[in-house]
């Protein structure tokens, strides 16, 4: 994975991989707790975390059109990209219906992101290795999702604001899309063989 023609797509996927569930599970899975913390009456919570949750849906069909339009880096890197916008202005929201209309924005490019990258993953490396790339990327990844949540909780425990938890998922999304679009490389109607790059990977 980190022979020279490999290396900068494994460090990329590793970085990203680990970002976007840091993201996830810091956000999702504390979801309930952060909107009441935000003021929003606990009655009212799960009914607008339900709602954000089924924007998921179409942010999956979103992303699955898209990779065969723009290519999966770009999508990916947008799908990052926004949802770090949305997540933002989630933590900021002053209103129920802007509390909504952001954390629907944010559930329908987060997971529109997570199903791109798992199309894109596996595509980063030839067959022999398309399983040990796709396995160690997603592991390296549940690094991030073990230290989120207990991070959210320890934050919230000093008295760190709403606004300011955000705002850091939010620059971690912006920061891997800039990864994705800086060091990916585009696998859109490209053959395996072409993306592998076995040539360079072997020094020739």
């Amino acid at each position: 994975l980190w022979q020279k023609g490999f290396r900068l797509r494994t460090a990329m996927l590793w970085l990203t991989w680990f970002g976007i569930v840091f993201s996830y599970y810091g956000i999702f899975m504390w979801l309930p707790s952060l909107v009441y913390a935000q003021g929003f009456a606990v009655v009212k919570t799960f009914e607008y975390v339900l709602m954000m949750t089924l924007a998921q849906l179409p942010g999956y069909l979103a992303a699955a059109w898209l990779v065969e339009v723009i290519g999966r880096k770009y999508t990916l890197s947008a799908f990052l990209l926004l949802s770090g916008v949305c997540s933002y202005f989630f933590g900021a929201a002053e209103s129920s219906s802007a509390l909504l209309a952001w954390g629907a924005g944010m559930s329908f490019f987060n997971l529109g992101a997570w199903g791109v990258i798992y199309t894109y993953t596996p595509e980063q490396y030839p067959t022999a290795m398309r399983a040990l790339g796709s396995g160690w990327a997603a592991g390296f990844g549940r690094i991030g999702g073990m230290i989120a949540p207990m991070l959210v909780g320890v934050l919230l425990a000093g008295s760190v604001g709403i606004e300011t938890i955000f705002a850091l998922f939010a620059s971690v999304f912006v920061l891997i899309s800039i990864v994705v679009i800086a060091c990916g490389k585009e696998s859109k109607q490209k053959t395996l063989e072409d993306l592998a790059d076995v040539r360079e990977a072997h020094g020739a």
